[in-house]
């Protein structure tokens, strides 16, 4: 994937046309198709279809669009703030903002955020108070890469099937829970087998955990034979389908961290204990890495009190 194959496929969509798009991009149109060539062979999927009647979106693209919007859109943002705020005016606040090599800087799966950040800013405060240091919340592959160059000193995350070469290891086996609402209760009756029987869609959660667990997600649809799901990227949505009897979801306990008011919402959860796959949550850190006096005593506060705590 590059930047000029995301430019030239928004310039595509936007005009609906590959010859109005190769004008608007100042390129000839075989250049243009080379570069939407290239970007469907690094995804591995088309992204336009093209006929006699011009060019449309397909299934698949339609799925990436807001991803490429949002990449060009975060990729704008960052250029923006290094450029617009590098000025005389501003440079102390622009030195605050960008001078990370003094901050302690903790990595943390944006799901997990909720349930560890209150007690890491806790251990810190009592231990290191005169400590600076600053939250990354990103995806599990994200972290992992982070870490791996330096990005940031500390991560907690989902563990998948991404290899790495720093330390980690388990803080908690996060068991599963099933969130369906009140008429599902009766057919399903603790039985996750029962599932089948839902005349409903499963509601696949595009987020930090399910992107970065493709074993998790194949064995999900597999074990549970669904053919129908919906995609939903937002708890509020996940959950006003569910209490509108419009899907069911199984997710990590620890997610339910993200509904505070969980207790008004009107749907049903289910832990699924052993019958259901858990997932690990992980830290992981360079051992040899900055600020490692500071990683090793969170790590034992989250192996200690934290874990033994962990209730939703």
């Amino acid at each position: 994937m590059n930047l000029e194959g995301l430019e030239s496929f928004l310039t595509v969509v936007y005009t609906k046309s590959i010859s109005k798009a190769a004008v608007s991009l100042h390129v000839t149109q075989p250049t243009l198709s080379t570069r939407l060539r290239k970007l469907e062979e690094g995804l591995g999927f088309k992204l336009l279809e093209r006929s006699w009647e011009g060019v449309r979106l397909s299934k698949e693209g339609y799925y990436f669009l807001p991803y490429a919007i949002q990449l060009l859109r975060e990729l704008s943002n960052a250029s923006t703030v290094l450029t617009d705020f590098n000025v005389i005016e501003t440079e102390m606040f622009f030195k605050e903002v960008t001078n990370h090599k003094k901050d302690f800087r903790i990595g943390i799966n944006s799901w997990l955020a909720p349930l560890f950040t209150q007690t890491i800013i806790s251990v810190l405060d009592n231990h290191f108070p005169n400590l600076e240091y600053k939250f990354v919340t990103r995806p599990t592959n994200t972290l992992k890469d982070l870490i791996q160059y330096d990005g940031i000193h500390l991560g907690i995350y989902y563990e998948n099937e991404k290899k790495t070469s720093f330390f980690h290891r388990s803080l908690i086996e996060d068991e599963m829970a099933l969130i369906c609402s009140d008429e599902d209760i009766e057919i399903i009756q603790n039985n996750i087998d029962h599932l089948k029987k839902l005349n409903k869609p499963f509601l696949l959660f595009d987020n930090p955990l399910l992107a970065n667990n493709t074993n998790w997600v194949h064995y999900t649809l597999s074990r549970l034979n669904i053919s129908r799901f919906q995609v939903v990227d937002n708890f509020n949505v996940m959950t006003t389908y569910i209490a509108s009897r419009k899907g069911y979801t199984i997710l990590p306990k620890s997610s339910l961290y993200q509904l505070p008011n969980l207790a008004s919402v009107p749907i049903k959860i289910i832990l699924l204990g052993k019958q259901f796959p858990s997932v690990g949550i992980h830290i992981g850190y360079n051992e040899i890495a900055s600020f490692i006096k500071q990683i090793k005593v969170i790590e034992t506060e989250l192996s200690t009190s934290f874990t033994r705590d962990y209730v939703c």
